[in-house]
């Protein structure tokens, strides 16, 4: 079976119409329903039921579905590694990032550019530390930041720095004050599930304390946003305080104390690129040179 009769089957059943594939696929109406025949013969089994008036997935035909998805998916992503393997071309360097760190690492960004103009990267931002870990192990990305280590023996995790977590109040909402209980205010805390929500669950709970939380909410952006339109006070990292959105608000040191480390993490087995390597050592340079 080839992966254009998969991509035909993927059409039928986004547009629940052989007519209306047909015109997305840019092919008669017929192809696409001997292509699809063929495919029920192939396979043994009814991909779909048909009337005179609809067409309907069956249940074998959802999980083929399923199935075609990913297999698609991997297709395409493996052509654009094959591409990316030309001689004439510089392989993207690919990285996932914490929200919390895109100031700085823009910044070790634009000198790994100067020292290399044709270099190209690919960032993502993602907290999950699984889907980190499985980006990592199948060669899809080479760097990955996390704010805890990977305990993995397959993967260097390196302690770049440790931050606090701080509170963000709208201007002078506390004057005079350099720290604050957090017992009894209005929080706005990451959605349940982040890794930044279960370091302020477990302080909570080391504190037995019961938060008044006002609004969950996924980035430290809208949540900023938030502080500013005066619905609460956020908790977040405090190098995301330099972040332009979280200007014209106040940081103010959370008592007791929180606190979390950033790690960069990679490969061993993988054989990694001058490039990648020379990326790897500024960030944690940037970081010796802060302190």
């Amino acid at each position: 079976m080839k992966v254009i009769q998969l991509e035909y089957f993927v059409a039928v059943v986004k547009y629940n119409s052989f007519t209306k594939a047909a015109n997305f696929l840019h092919i008669s109406q017929p192809s696409l329903t001997t292509t699809i025949k063929k495919m029920e013969s192939d396979l043994g089994y009814d991909l779909f039921t048909r009337t005179t008036k609809d067409i309907k997935i069956t249940e074998k035909g959802i999980h083929f579905y399923n199935y075609a998805l990913q297999l698609i998916q991997n297709y395409h992503q493996t052509i654009e590694k094959m591409y990316d393997l030309n001689m004439g071309h510089v392989p993207k360097i690919k990285i996932s990032i914490l929200e919390s760190t895109n100031q700085w690492i823009s910044q070790v960004l634009a000198t790994h550019k100067k020292q290399n103009a044709d270099q190209t990267y690919l960032i993502s931002e993602i907290h999950d530390q699984t889907k980190i870990i499985e980006l990592l192990i199948n060669f899809e990305n080479h760097l990955a930041f996390t704010n805890e280590q990977i305990i993995h023996e397959d993967i260097t995790s390196i302690p770049l720095y440790e931050e606090s977590y701080v509170l963000i109040t709208p201007k002078n909402a506390f004057p005079y004050k350099r720290t604050t209980s957090i017992a009894s205010l209005p929080l706005i805390l990451p959605t349940k599930g982040s890794q930044v929500r279960k370091h302020l669950d477990d302080y909570f709970n080391r504190m037995n304390m019961h938060p008044n939380i006002v609004i969950e909410a996924d980035r430290f952006e809208a949540a900023t946003n938030f502080v500013h339109r005066g619905l609460g006070y956020a908790i977040i990292p405090r190098v995301y305080y330099q972040s332009f959105n979280a200007r014209d608000l106040d940081a103010i040191d959370i008592r007791p104390t929180l606190g979390r480390s950033i790690y960069i993490n990679y490969l061993k087995k993988r054989k990694h690129s001058e490039r990648v390597l020379s990326f790897i050592d500024q960030c944690i340079n940037y970081w010796n040179f802060k302190e």
